[in-house]
């Protein structure tokens, strides 16, 4: 067998609009793929945006409380005497930050736990 006869099997005749048809098919795929990149980015972009408005809020908020734990007339030595926490751990209150007095009532000692603070109903300002 000589090398044209070899090589007439593997040889295909494609007229050039078939070829330009198949390029446009693959460039249209790869413009769908880079939209869809783009409307990924942009989707990640937003909820980034979200994220980042949230912990502004809540760096607000931890400031509010960082400041009326420092100001409130309830907290003497640190803790807060109004409220007791009889179950921290069911109210999300980590138990390092406990003091347990000895009538046997827990206080959230709030100069480590000043989050209590932030939206408390019993708040009022120390008066001097």
């Amino acid at each position: 067998m000589s090398v044209e006869e070899n090589l007439k099997p593997s040889v295909i005749l494609v007229s050039p609009s078939e070829l330009e048809e198949e390029i446009k098919k693959i460039e249209e795929e790869i413009k769908s793929h880079e939209q869809l990149d783009v409307d990924s980015f942009k989707k990640i972009q937003e909820e980034l945006n979200s994220i980042n408005k949230a912990i502004s809020w809540l760096r607000i908020a931890e400031s509010q409380g960082i400041w009326k734990s420092k100001t409130c007339k309830h907290v003497i030595n640190d803790s807060c005497n109004a409220w007791n926490i009889s179950d921290p751990e069911k109210v999300g209150i980590p138990t390092d930050v406990i003091s347990f007095n000895q009538d046997g009532t827990k206080r959230v000692v709030v100069s480590k736990f000043p989050g209590l603070c932030i939206a408390c109903p019993l708040y009022e300002p120390k008066r001097s």
